[in-house]
């Protein structure tokens, strides 16, 4: 079953989880981050796409500094959230320091038991 939920809990529920994928890079708390993201988990900017090793290696370089959120949309799609917002942050993708505008984000995260897991996330963000 497909539904959007504007000001539920699983739109809640989407937030804290960007939310504490951001914390958890701020923190360089890598081995926290490995357990939210899917094995499997695909990347895409605009330099590209990436497996999760690949993307782990450049949220390592990145030097994520101050996070805004915006403009959260939430649908879910059987175990599926799918998640568009916008975000400006401070950071760096192979050395070059990113625009502090805002930018659309997309993530999809797949319920595991009762844990949720990133499979794909993409980030707008122009060089």
């Amino acid at each position: 079953m497909n539904a959007t939920f504007p000001g539920s809990s699983l739109e809640e529920e989407a937030k804290r989880l960007e939310e504490l994928s951001v914390a958890l890079i701020q923190d360089n708390n890598w081995q926290a981050l490995e357990q939210l993201l899917s094995p499997a988990c695909q990347f895409v900017t605009s330099q590209g796409s990436c497996d999760r090793t690949e993307a782990i290696k450049l949220m390592k370089e990145m030097n994520l500094g101050e996070v805004r959120f915006k403009d959260f949309k939430v649908t879910q799609a059987g175990a599926n959230l799918i998640v568009s917002f916008w975000l400006s942050a401070s950071e760096m993708i192979g050395g070059k320091v990113l625009p502090t505008e805002f930018s659309p984000r997309l993530s999809v995260w797949q319920r595991e038991g009762t844990a949720w897991q990133c499979i794909a996330y993409g980030d707008m963000n122009p060089l």
